[in-house]
C-alpha cells in the first residue's frame, strides 16, 4: 500500500505528541523496545517493525499516525507489538526524563535521585525492592521494566553486582 506523499499531512504528522513504549518482535524472535515521542523521527527499521503494511516510510508514518490519532485503543492488527499500559509508560518516560536531565551515566543514579527526592511514589507500576547479594532491599525498578529503559537508552546494566531477587512494592 502506498499513500502519495502531502506537505500537509507531512507537517500535521510532525505536530502530533505522542508517549508510547510499544515491545516489538523481528522475524528472528528478538525482542525490542520502541519509545514513540515522534513519528516523524522514527528510523526505517522502527517502522518497520512497527507497521508491517505500506511500502514507502511515508506511508508507514501516516498509518501510524492514523492509528494512534483516531483512538485510544490501538489496532494490535495494523500496529505490531504491545503497547505498554499508559502507567507502564509514563513511569518509564520519567525515568528516562530525569536520567536525561540530571546527566546520568549509569541506571542507578536515577534510582539515587529519586530516593534523594522522595517520589518513589510517582514510579507504583514499575518499582520494585532489589535483593543485590549483600545489599538487600535496595529500591529500584523490576527486571522487565530495567530491559525496557536500558534498551531505549542503549545502555547496559553495568558491571554491579547481579540482580539476585526482587519485591514489587
Amino acid at each position: 500500500m502506498k499513500i502519495e506523499y502531502d506537505n500537509n499531512l507531512y507537517k500535521e504528522i510532525a505536530n502530533f505528541k505522542i508517549n508510547e513504549i510499544v515491545r516489538v518482535t523481528n522475524r528472528k524472535g528478538i525482542m525490542s523496545d520502541i519509545h514513540i515521542t515522534n513519528i516523524i523521527k522514527l528510523k526505517w527499521h522502527k517502522l518497520q517493525l512497527l507497521i508491517s503494511i505500506g511500502t514507502d516510510r511515508f506511508s508507514k508514518m501516516v498509518l501510524l499516525y492514523r492509528e494512534y490519532s483516531s483512538k485510544k485503543v490501538i489496532s494490535e492488527s495494523t500496529i505490531n507489538g504491545k503497547a505498554l499500559t499508559s502507567d507502564e509508560s509514563r513511569e518509564i518516560s520519567d525515568y528516562i526524563e530525569i536520567y536525561r536531565t540530571c546527566d546520568c551515566e549509569k541506571h542507578h543514579e536515577v534510582n539515587k535521585i529519586i530516593t534523594q527526592r522522595n517520589i518513589w511514589n510517582q514510579f507504583r507500576t514499575i518499582r520494585s525492592l532489589n535483593d543485590h547479594r549483600e545489599y538487600k532491599e535496595i529500591e529500584g525498578i523490576q527486571p522487565q521494566y530495567f530491559e525496557i529503559i536500558c534498551n531505549i537508552l542503549k545502555i547496559s546494566g553495568g558491571h554491579g553486582l547481579p540482580l539476585d531477587n526482587y519485591r514489587k512494592y
